[in-house]
């Protein structure tokens, strides 16, 4: 298949997740042959078992991103020997609450990502602009005008 064929083709993909309650403030959800639970601290109602939602999409934001710099790396023929990430988002729980007129979503969101390749040439710039305009969750927080700052070591 050739590229001017891949462009004009979709590929859209359905994601399917099935949820259920299973205590106060606690759910457990199932996508493909996986599943997992999603709690709230006991100070909030839950009984801290589990990630809270706004966990699962910080570290699905670190995952993604991880995701896409191998894609990008392989793609580009370059060796990863390391790659970290480390994120931090920042919430105004009043939207959540319903006490002030503030959006319930991260206000800010800060992405450290930690790369090593093996000793080849790389054009860092290409890199980091090719890996931050396919990234799926990236681009969801973009598009939601989320603050969001990526913070780059490549080594």
């Amino acid at each position: 298949m050739t590229v001017q064929q891949t462009e004009k083709k979709s590929a859209l993909r359905s994601i399917n997740t099935q949820s259920k309650r299973t205590s106060q403030f606690q759910n457990a959800h199932a996508i493909r042959d996986f599943t997992f639970t999603i709690d709230e601290p006991q100070k909030l109602g839950g009984s801290n078992e589990a990630l809270t939602p706004m966990e699962y999409i910080t570290g699905s934001l670190n995952g993604c991103f991880m995701i896409v710099v191998e894609m990008v790396a392989k793609e580009k023929g370059l060796t990863i020997e390391k790659l970290e990430a480390a994120s931090s988002g920042d919430i105004d729980h009043r939207g959540l609450f319903g006490t002030a007129d503030v959006s319930p979503h991260f206000q800010t969101v800060t992405l450290e990502v930690d790369v090593t390749f093996a000793e080849e040439e790389i054009d860092e710039e290409n890199f980091i602009q090719l890996v931050q305009k396919r990234c799926p969750a990236y681009n969801l927080f973009k598009d939601a005008d989320v603050k969001i700052e990526v913070i780059w070591k490549i080594n």
